[in-house]
């Protein structure tokens, strides 16, 4: 399909042949947080489980990131499942988590429909399970490095001002 929504991508592949239920799909995540650039800012998220990556373009226009920190939040505080979706002026990418255990989330990384285009089955673009704290301390990392090093308000205008968001729920998830 040209529209890029082809329920045949690498990650539905490899979830049909080796389906969780079956298969460790258990790994890590890697993110990554491009430089600010005419309102948009590339989010990367990799993972070990059967070498998995997606990019996100985020816009200022539909910023996604207090609803991220929102997400992030609701991992650490146990409040799952839980989703938000990132609206890629068009596109878009939903983010799920469910619990797999006490210490460990489903993350899923979706194409976002609108309800009247719901397909009975979505394409998957990352599946992993993965601990709780080892997400959330990639994100701290990434996040901190990003704010200190690289993000730009005057190239992120319209959106939040990213230094204000508070990711203290997180901090004291991954502190203790």
């Amino acid at each position: 399909m040209s529209d890029g929504r082809s329920l045949d991508t690498r990650t539905n592949r490899f979830l049909k042949a080796c389906p969780p239920e079956t298969y460790s799909w258990q790994g890590k995540v890697t993110l990554g947080f491009g430089y600010p650039a005419a309102g948009w800012i590339v989010l990367t998220v990799t993972c070990t489980a059967y070498v998995q990556g997606v990019i996100i373009y985020c816009s200022y226009a539909l910023d996604p990131f207090p609803e991220f920190i929102h997400w992030l939040e609701s991992i650490a505080l146990g409040d799952l499942p839980a989703e938000f979706s990132v609206d890629e002026e068009g596109m878009g990418k939903v983010f799920q988590a469910s619990s797999a255990n006490a210490d460990e989330i489903v993350f899923e990384i979706l194409d976002r429909y609108f309800d009247d285009d719901q397909p009975a089955e979505r394409p998957v673009f990352l599946y992993v399970q993965v601990a709780k704290k080892q997400l959330l301390a990639e994100f701290l990392k990434r996040w901190d490095d990003f704010i200190a090093n690289q993000f730009d308000q005057a190239q992120w205008e319209f959106g939040a001002d990213l230094r204000k968001l508070d990711v203290s729920k997180i901090r004291e998830y991954v502190q203790r």
